[in-house]
Order: C-alpha cells, then structure tokens, then sequence
C-alpha cells in the first residue's frame, strides 16, 4: 500500500512505500523504502538527541538517534566474519557450532544471502541501543498529527515548513 506521495514521489517506481511492522528485535516501524523509524514511534521515545547527518542536500534532511532498547537483555547477532581462514579471535562461533536458535537469531538480524552463503563465524551480545535514523521529509505526511511534528521538531531543535513542493527550515519558535 503507498503512502502520502509527497514523502518519497519517487517511491512509485519501486512499488511504493509502506511503514514496516517492527523486526529485528526493534519495537518501532520502519519506512520500507528509506528505513526511516516512524515519526509517531520517534515522538513517543523520551530520551534521544538528534544527530544530524551532512547537509549534503542542502538542508538537514536527516538525523540519527539511538533508541533505547526495551529488552536490553535480548541477544542479537552483532557481527559476523567471512574469513574462513581462521578464527577472529572476537569471540564468534563457528558457523557449523551454532545452535538452531544463534541461526535464528543470525538471520533474523542480518537475513540470508543465498548468492552469498553464510559467514564463518556469527558474534552475539547485548544493545542498549537501536541505532535508527529519521528522514525529516516525513514530517510533510499530511497524516502525521500536527503534535507529533511539533515534538520531534522541539527535540531536533529545527522547525520545517513544506509548502508548495519546497521545504524550508529554522531554529524551533
């Protein structure tokens, strides 16, 4: 199902753009074509800071957050190592030595690559946090409520105005 055309109009050439239901261990959606974490999902969170990207674009199109895990002790598979030529000495298990749940866990995170095969060895830990990023042009969703706009854009400290296909931007009134 598209979404609002304004966000990404050039989705339709892809087959549109949809939020995805949370995966990965993550408890917040997704925009299925530019990953952003949902704006209704960023506003709920209390404690994140904005890390803006390059303006490379001209304007702060985009920020990173770290999100902070409701379930710290959750394991997730962190790395993953292709060099079969020897152990990395980081504490991964071998591929033949996981268990049907570290698989799980490796493809849940990382997905099969079936042109790819599988690495040697798969590393597990812990994350305090979710790294996630939020593209700004998700706030001209028209069906994003005007109080969700208001906090994310109090946060970033960054006030946007999308009128007439232009955006622009100012320090939070």
């Amino acid at each position: 199902m598209a979404e609002d055309q304004t966000v990404h109009p050039d989705a339709d050439r892809f087959g549109g753009w949809f939020w995805r239901e949370p995966f990965r261990g993550e408890h917040f959606r997704r925009c299925g074509f530019c990953g952003s974490i949902h704006p209704d999902d960023l506003a709920a969170e209390t404690d994140w800071l904005a890390h803006w990207a390059d303006q490379k674009y001209g304007w702060p199109h985009k920020f990173y957050v770290d999100v902070v895990n409701r379930e710290p002790e959750a394991l997730f598979a962190t790395s993953s190592t292709w060099n079969t030529r020897g152990k990395s000495g980081h504490g991964e298990v071998a591929w033949d030595d996981l268990t049907p749940e570290q698989r799980a866990l490796y493809d849940r995170d990382h997905g099969m690559a079936p042109d790819r095969g599988h690495p040697a060895s798969v590393g597990f830990g812990t994350r305090a946090v979710h790294n996630a990023k939020f593209y700004t042009i998700h706030l001209s969703d028209p069906a994003i409520d005007e109080a969700v706009k208001v906090t994310i854009e109090q946060r970033s400290g960054v006030h946007f105005t999308f009128a007439d296909g232009r955006v622009t931007w100012g320090a939070v009134r």
